[in-house]
Order: C-alpha cells, then sequence, then structure tokens
C-alpha cells in the first residue's frame, strides 16, 4: 500500500480570500433576495458574516455546498446566542469551510422566541446531527427534519430548562432523576431503566423476509460502558447486534458535561485559561494555545516574533505528548503491550520538561494572552535537543514493532474505514481526516505561531481505516520533531509579551516595585479587559483535529458568548457510521482511532 505526504492546494492571500468572498455574497444577494438580510465584513479580522432569513437556511446552505465556486464540504460547527430583549430572540450560527477553496464564512439566522424553529441541514452535511442536538439541548431551539432531535449532553428527562439561555442561572437548577436506582432486595436486578428502550428492540428474535422465505435474526442490545477500561473515559455506547456484527452504535454522552461554556459567562477574559486546561486533559497546552489565540484575534494583539516561536515548540512537544499517548493506550488496549511502556517512556521525558516550564503535568498551563509565561532557559533548549536527537530512533522502533505483528495489523487494516468525502461530511479533522487522504491542515491553511517559517509536510493515508490513522499519527510526530528542531535553531531574541498594556499585566518584577504596575496588575486581575464589541472565530490544529473557539464580545470584560468547537465530540457524531457492519471485537480498535477524550467531548 503506498501513501503519499501531501500539501494542501496552493493557498491564496487573505486578501485574495476576502475578495472572493465578497464576490460570493453578491453573488448570493442576487440570487437569494429574499434570504440575504445583510452581510458584515470584518476586515481587521478576515471574517465575513451573512445574515439570512430562517425560512431560508436549508436552500442557502445546500447552495453554498452543491456550488463549484463556493463548495463549502465542512460543517465546522453549529452554535447560537441568546438576545432576551430582541423581538428574535435566538440567533443560530453556523461556521463553514470550503477545504477546497480555503474559505470560511458565517451563516447567521434568528428565530423567535414563541416559535424557536429553524429546518435542519442534516440533509446536506451529516456532521450537523450532533451539533443541532446540542443546540436544542442547551438552548432549546428545535430543528425540523432533524432524524433525532432529543438532548445529548443532559439527560433526557431533564426538566429544568436549557442551560445556555441567559434567564438560567450559573449555579444550575436543582434537579433528581426519574429513574429509581435503588435495588429492591426481593426483585431481580433492573435489565434497563424503563422506558429508556423502545418495545420493539426488547424483541430477542425479529422475523425478516428474504428471497426464498423467511428467517429469523437474533438481535442483541448490549451496553458498552459507561464505566468500560478501553474508552478512556465516562462514555456509553448502546450496541445493537446481530450475533456478533454491529447494526447499530448510538453514543450516550455528557457524563462529564460541566458547563464550560456558561460558566465562562461570568468570568473574565483572563480566568477562563485555566478552564481550558481540563477540557482535552491529555494536551492542556493545546487547549491553552487555541483559546489565547481566539482572544488575542478578538483584541486584534501581534504577538512577539520570539514568543511565537516558543509557542509553536511547545503546541509541537503537546502534539507528539498527546500521539505518544494515544499510540501506547491504543495498542495496549488491542493487545501490544510493550508499545504502551516506550512510549510512556518518551512522554516522561517530555512531562519533565513541561514540569521545568511551568510547574506541572497534567493541568498544565503556559500560555497567556499575548504570549508565554516564561522564557526558554538554556538548560530546557539543551535537553530538548536531547530528546530530538534520540526521538527517531524510537519512532522507528514503535514503527518496526507493530507493522510486524500479525495481530496488530489484522485488528486496524481495513477496520473501521471512512472514505475521504465521508470524512469530510462529518465534519472530521485532524489524524482523523487526513488518514482518509484529505490534506486538511490548520497549521497550513490558516498559517499561525511559527508554522509558515519552517519546512514540513501533511502527511496523509489512502484507504481511511485504523492503521492509517497509526500511520499519519506516527508520521505527524515525525514532523513535529522536524519543526520543533528547525524553530530552535531559528528562534530570535526579544520580548516574550505584547505591548499591550490595556490587556496584559505588566511583568512581575515591576509589580513587586512599581505602584503604578501594582494598581494595573490589580484591576485587571479583579475586573478584567474590555475588548470590542466584536465576535470572533479562531481554529487551531490540536493533536486530536480542529480546535476552535468562537466568542462573541458585547464589550464588557467577559464575554457574552464562548462555543467551543471540541473535535473528540464532533469526531463521536461518525461513530455509528465507522462501526456498522464490524464485529463485536472490532469496537474497542474503532473507539479508540479517534483519540476521543471524554473531558473534550463533554466540556
Amino acid at each position: 500500500m503506498t501513501r503519499r505526504v501531501g500539501l494542501p492546494v496552493p493557498r491564496c492571500a487573505p486578501c485574495g480570500k476576502m475578495q472572493a468572498l465578497q464576490t460570493l455574497t453578491e453573488t448570493l444577494r442576487k440570487k437569494f433576495p429574499e434570504g440575504v438580510l445583510s452581510v458584515h465584513t470584518d476586515t481587521a479580522r478576515s471574517e465575513v458574516t451573512v445574515h439570512v432569513a430562517a425560512s431560508k437556511i436549508l436552500e442557502l446552505a445546500r447552495y453554498l455546498h452543491d456550488e463549484p465556486d463556493a463548495q463549502f464540504d465542512h460543517i465546522t460547527d453549529i452554535c447560537s446566542a441568546d438576545y432576551p430583549d430582541s423581538r428574535q430572540r435566538f440567533e443560530v450560527i453556523y461556521q463553514l469551510l470550503s477545504i477546497p477553496h480555503e474559505k470560511r464564512i458565517r451563516l447567521k439566522a434568528r428565530v423567535p422566541e414563541e416559535h424557536p424553529v429553524i429546518d435542519s441541514v442534516t440533509g446536506v452535511w451529516r456532521g450537523a446531527e450532533f451539533m443541532e442536538r446540542e443546540v436544542y439541548d442547551m438552548m432549546g431551539i428545535r430543528f425540523a427534519g432533524h432524524p433525532d432531535l432529543r438532548r445529548i449532553l443532559l439527560p433526557e428527562d431533564y426538566a429544568e430548562g436549557h442551560p445556555l439561555r441567559k434567564d438560567f442561572p450559573t449555579e444550575g437548577k436543582g434537579w433528581r432523576s426519574q429513574f429509581d436506582f435503588l435495588p429492591k432486595l426481593d426483585e431481580p436486578p433492573p435489565q434497563h431503566f424503563e422506558g429508556e428502550i423502545p418495545e420493539e428492540q426488547k424483541k430477542p428474535f425479529l422475523a425478516e423476509s428474504v428471497a426464498g422465505g423467511t428467517r429469523r435474526r437474533e438481535e442483541l442490545l448490549l451496553n458498552m460502558g459507561p464505566q468500560h477500561p478501553s474508552t478512556h473515559g465516562v462514555v456509553r455506547v448502546v450496541l445493537d447486534l446481530d450475533g456478533e456484527r454491529i447494526i447499530k452504535a448510538t453514543p450516550d454522552l455528557g457524563y462529564l458535561h460541566r458547563g464550560v461554556e456558561k460558566l465562562a459567562e461570568g468570568l473574565a477574559y483572563m480566568q477562563i485559561i485555566p478552564h481550558t486546561d481540563r477540557l482535552d486533559y491529555v494536551c492542556a497546552m493545546a487547549n491553552n494555545y487555541a483559546y489565547v489565540r481566539a482572544v488575542e484575534k478578538l483584541l486584534c494583539i501581534t504577538v512577539p516574533e520570539r514568543a511565537e516561536y516558543i509557542r509553536t515548540i511547545v503546541a509541537e512537544m503537546q502534539r507528539i505528548l498527546g500521539h505518544l499517548f494515544w499510540l501506547g493506550s491504543h495498542a495496549l488496549d488491542i493487545g501490544a503491550m510493550t508499545v504502551f511502556f516506550w512510549t510512556f517512556r518518551e512522554r516522561e521525558t517530555l512531562l519533565d520538561m513541561f514540569e521545568r516550564l511551568c510547574g506541572a503535568r497534567l493541568t498544565l498551563n503556559y500560555y497567556r494572552i499575548g504570549g508565554v509565561d516564561s522564557d526558554f532557559t538554556p538548560e530546557l533548549v539543551q535537553r530538548l535537543r536531547a530528546f530530538l536527537s534520540a526521538f527517531p530512533e524510537k519512532l522507528s522502533e514503535y514503527d518496526t514493532l507493530l507493522v510486524s505483528n500479525r495481530i496488530w495489523l489484522g485488528r486496524t487494516k481495513n477496520v473501521a474505514v471512512i472514505s475521504g468525502e465521508d470524512a469530510v461530511n462529518f465534519g472530521l479533522t485532524g489524524p482523523s481526516l487526513r488518514g482518509s487522504g484529505v490534506a486538511y491542515d490548520v497549521r497550513k491553511m490558516e498559517p499561525y505561531g511559527a508554522y509558515h517559517k519552517v519546512e514540513w509536510e501533511v502527511p496523509v493515508g489512502t484507504n481511511g481505516d485504523t492503521y492509517d490513522r497509526y500511520w499519519v499519527r506516527i508520521q505527524e510526530m515525525r514532523q513535529s520533531a522536524r519543526i520543533i528542531a528547525q524553530c530552535l535553531d531559528q528562534m530570535p531574541p526579544g520580548p516574550i509579551m505584547a505591548d499591550k498594556s490595556q490587556y496584559i499585566p505588566p511583568p512581575k518584577q515591576h509589580v513587586m516595585r512599581d505602584m503604578e504596575s501594582l494598581i494595573h496588575h490589580f484591576i485587571l486581575f479583579t475586573q478584567g479587559f474590555k475588548p470590542p464589541k466584536a465576535e470572533t472565530y479562531c481554529a487551531t490544529e490540536s493533536p486530536k483535529g480542529e480546535l476552535g473557539f468562537f466568542i462573541i464580545s458585547d464589550g464588557s470584560p467577559r464575554p457574552y458568548r464562548l462555543k467551543i468547537r471540541a473535535p473528540s465530540f464532533i469526531h463521536m457524531g461518525a461513530f455509528d457510521h465507522m462501526a456498522r457492519g464490524y464485529l463485536i471485537s472490532d469496537i474497542i480498535t474503532i473507539f479508540g482511532t479517534y483519540d476521543v477524550v471524554m473531558g473534550e467531548c463533554d466540556r
């Protein structure tokens, strides 16, 4: 099997993208005169928002997806915002991406409080199914034509409203499930919760018409989780089985839902950074980076060049850490125990460096709005270079051990296959998308940090199976080491924090001896800063895929709305599609192929 290391199509300059988007919006105005209400172009942040009539959203979505000059084939995110004082109280927001043309556009549609209904776009993008369910769960907006509209993060019988509405208290509302969990001593334990399983699924045998007569098919309903060692998190999957073959796999999410987006509405922008550590807790640095970049884009802050190099180095160290964790745990789940110990040996070396850098090993916190917390020391640089000199050989050892193992090949090749077209339509990103042959990487399409100043390539697979996703991650670790080495060689001297005193606290040494600096520091950390009234979406390539933050600012020290585009949540939407037809023995391989972390998925 041949593979390639490819690049996306040639990138057009940001100004060229904006011109292309403006041309597209003019076409939309002419083609949908009653559908396009207004267009807002934010040149400072290079974003275009189209306000559309709710009754025309499906028609516009189909056009943007099918039209060759538009070709918005990827649904990045769907979220909502609540404006209680507006006649059209709720706003549904669609973040769309055209991978072939490397363009983003935002659609907005308003619906009234008394009838919060809008057409579903699941017929255009299958990845919209979980996104629309989340909007319904959190905001109460219904999507006409949705195939399975019900709560997704909260329990299905939750009766206290919709948490992201502005009249819902941050501390929550008291609620107790209607299920009786207490066992009765004189009765056998329940096999399921009453009302949870449809009556037709309780029948062990179903008659099915086939050519030549009728045969009986044995159908079994099996719960995987919520406490299962191979999910590496609290999640439940309901499996419909015909013998040992999977007919349907339904994820039951929300066991780790903490309401991070609701909490963020009551916190100053700097206070939110520690909460991002707890999303993908395996790759905390990636979460910090994505969030501070979104705030910097909102504030139009330029980060010093040295800080950009340091950020890029740390981000790639985190990518290696994340992929090593995935490789070791996934190999262990499948049966290759040796690789688990080897990968965690290399992880220890990197975690020791992170501990010296920020004082922690799990909930890492190093990125700051405008830069980083501290500079690299000569000792850290020396240790990092020593790691880079030995790491490629270690990777080759992992690869040699696994690709020569018949069990590994048998359990990963041609398992959990998804085509490039389907992967894009489901909204997959990261190795899950690149393993299917689609060379989409945020670091290439929308370069940030120092990625555009160093040479590296985007590995892509060909078959879209678990083995290809493994191969992509191995090659990405090689590219990460290559990026880090170049950044260490090219990193210039200079400051590590931007000079924006209205948004960024003064240096610690000034605070300790200067009263004005102390006052400024106190105000920033107790009251926060006030960004301009604006909104922005900023994407970062995390180890799991595109991690994005959408921020709506009303000019106050706290975000009016913060939406987290979590790749783990998006990827779970394709789980049923990728699991159908495989054996129950493959389910661990299929679940692990995404590298899902439930803290990020449930938020």
